[in-house]
């Protein structure tokens, strides 16, 4: 966290309230954060498209490729330069 942050009340008592625990319950506090931060909802509509492509993956009908390789086609595909 930066010092140039601004603090609000809340912020502060937060601050203080961490501050008082122990090493084990920060690392905790500090998981439980990162889970929180990485929760992202989808629409159904993308959650769709992805269990098809799953299904196909899984009925042979696809297959996966390196992501490297992905990159490569859709640099070529749009004629980016790497």
């Amino acid at each position: 966290m930066s010092a140039t942050l601004s603090a609000s009340p809340v912020l502060d008592t937060l601050l203080e309230t961490i501050s008082r625990l122990s090493r084990e319950e920060r690392e905790v506090l500090v998981e439980r954060v990162q889970d929180m931060d990485q929760e992202v909802e989808f629409p159904q509509w993308q959650m769709d498209i992805v269990e098809e492509r799953l299904r196909r993956l899984d009925a042979g009908l696809d297959k996966a490729i390196p992501i490297e390789e992905a990159f490569t086609e859709l640099d070529r595909k749009w004629g980016r330069k790497s």
